[in-house]
């Protein structure tokens, strides 16, 4: 099979990565996402164990297309019939950049009528649209002129885990705070502190991740058991050999906010997971809160400023700054952040800052040591 692997923006290497070690063949990382090759297992793989893909299509065909009529008459030409069947249900995602179309909702809607109109004419009868769980849901992209038709592997996106809490505001997605985690360095077995926990994204995923569980371990239902050719033999071992191989590694995590909602919040996420035995979770302020290892990691996604005062969000990073550089020495702490000038507040200097996305901002995973010693000793010159 074609396949294709989204991710997001910056974690392309460590979906690549995945990807090799799922067997797949013909990997080529692009913007954003992968194409690769892969049977069956190996599809079925990459769907139980990545912790970097929000969805995996399956190519089914492209065409060129200049004009909506264009793109009704080519969709009409695919044997739709071969993978739905006229009593079946689907749904269609676009994504459009094309000066012939005015926006994806239209493009989608063409691309039905041509899927309706060729199964109408072949049995007189129609597939309905299902967009809560439909058994086919296609994937419409059109760049330019180029069409390209996938059907997704995934169904729900793979990062929704489906531990998250309803009430959560303004959560870290759990695929970027996994890759947030993988960039750092962070491994299970290191300490880690999330003391600006929130909803406990960060909390949830290095749990997961400690515990050796396959990331959707708890899900019950992918799109690619609704094909056609669905394999439930080769399912079975794909899952059998997860569950066979799971080695958990005993790792210090602490969760923490000034919060009571925001630890409620965290806990909710934790016991979603089933995960709640492995993080140690406290209501505290971070300004009054001290280390309980002798190292580790801290990771923290402090307000950027978007919903506060100028100088109150500087003031923040300042005082987040003097904390870390004289309460955490031997530590690594590694901020996300769309404020640049915030972040230069710190007044420590990173070792490594890393482009991202959260939702529609980009932001900087900046890492920072806090070398034992002398005060002077904070501002060594950065690691290569």
């Amino acid at each position: 099979m074609n396949l294709y692997l989204k991710t997001l923006a910056g974690l392309e290497p460590l979906a690549a990565l995945e990807l090799k070690a799922a067997g797949a063949t013909a990997i080529e990382p692009g913007r954003r996402g992968i194409s690769f090759e892969g049977d069956a297992k190996v599809l079925y793989t990459i769907c139980m164990h990545s912790r970097f893909a929000v969805r995996v299509l399956r190519h089914l065909t492209s065409f060129e297309a200049a004009t909506p009529d264009d793109l009704y008459r080519n969709g009409a030409r695919f044997a739709w019939e071969n993978i739905l069947s006229p009593e079946g249900t689907f749904v269609i995602d676009a994504t459009v950049n094309s000066d012939g179309f005015s926006h994806s909702h239209f493009a989608a809607l063409k691309l039905k009528d041509a899927i309706v109109d060729r199964f109408r004419g072949k049995t007189g009868k129609r597939p309905s649209i299902d967009k809560v769980r439909p058994d086919l849901r296609l994937n419409l992209h059109i760049s330019g002129d180029k069409v390209t038709l996938s059907v997704d592997a995934s169904g729900d996106q793979l990062s929704r885990r489906g531990y998250r809490p309803r009430t959560a505001k303004a959560p870290l997605n759990e695929v970027l705070a996994a890759g947030l985690l993988a960039l750092s360095g962070w491994r299970p077995g290191t300490p880690l502190y999330d003391p600006m926990c929130g909803s406990g994204t960060f909390s949830t995923e290095a749990a997961l991740w400690a515990s050796g569980l396959p990331i959707q371990a708890g899900r019950k239902h992918f799109a690619f058991m609704d094909w056609s050719d669905f394999d439930p033999q080769i399912w079975k071992e794909v899952r059998a050999e997860a569950m066979a191989n799971i080695h958990p590694v005993p790792t210090q995590i602490f969760a923490s906010d000034q919060h009571p909602g925001a630890v409620r919040q965290t806990m909710e996420s934790l016991e979603g997971a089933d995960v709640e035995e492995l993080v140690d979770v406290k209501q505290v302020d971070f300004f009054k809160l001290e280390p309980r290892t002798e190292g580790g990691m801290i990771v923290l996604n402090p307000p950027y400023g978007e919903r506060m005062d100028p100088g109150d969000v500087v003031g923040l990073y300042e005082q987040i700054g003097d904390r870390l550089k004289f309460h955490w020495p031997g530590f690594d702490a590694w901020i996300i952040s769309s404020n640049d000038e915030a972040l230069k507040r710190v007044g420590l200097r990173p070792h490594k800052r890393i482009p991202v996305f959260n939702g529609a901002l980009e932001c900087r995973w900046a890492g920072f040591s806090m070398y034992k010693g002398s005060k002077a000793d904070q501002f060594k010159k950065p690691r290569s």
